[in-house]
């Protein structure tokens, strides 16, 4: 039998806690040809965490990888064989409506072609995207539509708008597909419930298995959707599969960092990698995205003086030290990790709705003072950091923040 492609070689299992070969026919899939590598290498493969996650009754289905490597493109592939095959649907989802106008998702069918004639057996070769649905149809040589499926193959909803509360029941459905998840700008105000009633909607007296699939590039490592599903991307590797359980040891998630595809990665990386750039590696190695952000000189952190710091509170739940320090008369900003004996330093602390409590009164700053002065030293990017890791903390931190808009796009 060929080798499972979870297989890893250091471990020597499986990564979908198997000793076996879970998927036989999709590892024989894999296997190069004479003809050069198969078609299953050419871009990533949804199937197996698909199928696992069915296998042990999960409804929920996170995917994250790298830009480009053929999530979005495999799941419609195979969501498109499901609806030729029973005449299910699939429900797909953007955050903002703009996501979803013709011009933003003309590219989500248009690969999908040849694989629409092939499971169709010719009865429609393209794809009509009408009111914000995508319907199968028989185009003529001249290009005018012959034929038309009544039903659409694809519904698509913002999760802001008025679809995502009412009216999202659409009638049978093989999935609840939501796209590009990760963002570096804001995200919706109770993400998590706006998503479960969406998927609730959509799913209401069903008795067969119809996941919710969440997936996304990796752009940045803060999610409050994944987040509240139990993942924490800090602590994810690359092609490991997460499996979060509830209190009953039922499965709650089934997460999968995917690894690079390598036909696209040799690709990918023969154009970016010249470049030699570390934050577009996100595009042909899958790599999270990470800012460039300031760090001060040792000798210049040393000769300045601490004049008062508060602890932030981030979405990961990481507590950060945030000092106002002085140095030539001159008071910037300096990020770090809270140490265990650093509380006693504390002022005040923030979290992700203003200040948790009035500060003690300082007597270079009022009290009321103190979140104004930090406002304007992000804003002037006068603000250092310890790593940059604690860069990426401290940008999660303000993208969560009320009121904070202008803040965030300092670090985009």
């Amino acid at each position: 039998m060929s080798e499972c492609i979870h297989y890893n070689k250091r471990t020597k299992k499986c990564r979908l806690y198997s000793t076996d070969c879970i998927y036989p026919s999709d590892c024989a899939d894999r296997q190069k040809t004479k003809e050069g590598p198969a078609e299953s290498e050419k871009h990533y493969k949804a199937a197996p965490v698909l199928e696992y996650a069915k296998k042990i009754g999960c409804p929920v289905v996170g995917i994250a990888g790298g830009k480009g490597n053929g999530k979005t493109y495999d799941l419609i592939r195979g969501y498109l064989k499901i609806r030729c095959e029973t005449g299910e649907i699939l429900r797909y989802l953007r955050r903002y409506r703009e996501s979803i106008s013709p011009k933003a998702l003309q590219s989500l069918c248009k690969p999908q072609r040849q694989n629409l004639i092939n499971y169709s057996k010719g009865k429609y070769n393209d794809f009509q995207y009408y009111q914000n649905r995508f319907f199968l149809v028989y185009r003529n040589e001249s290009g005018e539509i012959t034929k038309k499926d009544s039903k659409p193959f694809i519904v698509c909803s913002a999760l802001n708008s008025v679809e995502a509360s009412t009216g999202a029941d659409e009638g049978l459905c093989s999935a609840v597909f939501y796209d590009e998840i990760f963002s570096r700008e804001k995200e919706l105000p109770d993400e998590f419930y706006q998503t479960m009633i969406f998927y609730s909607n959509c799913t209401r007296n069903r008795q067969q298995y119809c996941p919710l699939v969440l997936v996304g590039n990796t752009v940045t490592r803060n999610c409050i959707l994944i987040t509240n599903f139990g993942i924490d991307l800090y602590s994810c590797e690359k092609g490991q599969i997460s499996v979060v359980k509830n209190s009953k040891k039922e499965p709650t998630i089934v997460f999968e960092y995917c690894d690079e595809v390598q036909v696209m990665k040799e690709a990918a990386e023969s154009f970016y990698s010249r470049f030699e750039n570390d934050r577009i590696k996100m595009i042909y190695k899958g790599d999270w995205t990470v800012s460039n952000y300031p760090m001060l000189p040792y000798q210049t952190l040393q000769e300045a003086a601490e004049l008062v710091c508060i602890k932030i509170i981030t979405p990961a739940e990481t507590a950060l030290r945030f000092r106002f320090m002085k140095r030539n008369n001159q008071i910037f900003g300096y990020v770090c990790k809270m140490q265990e004996d650093d509380e006693k330093y504390i002022c005040t602390m923030i979290n992700k709705t203003y200040l948790y409590k009035q500060p003690r009164v300082y007597n270079f700053l009022p009290a009321k003072g103190i979140f104004k002065q930090f406002s304007r030293l992000v804003y002037t990017r006068n603000v250092y950091f310890e790593s940059m890791e604690t860069g990426e903390y401290f940008r999660d931190f303000l993208k969560n923040l009320t009121g904070a808009n202008q803040l965030i796009n300092v670090y985009k």
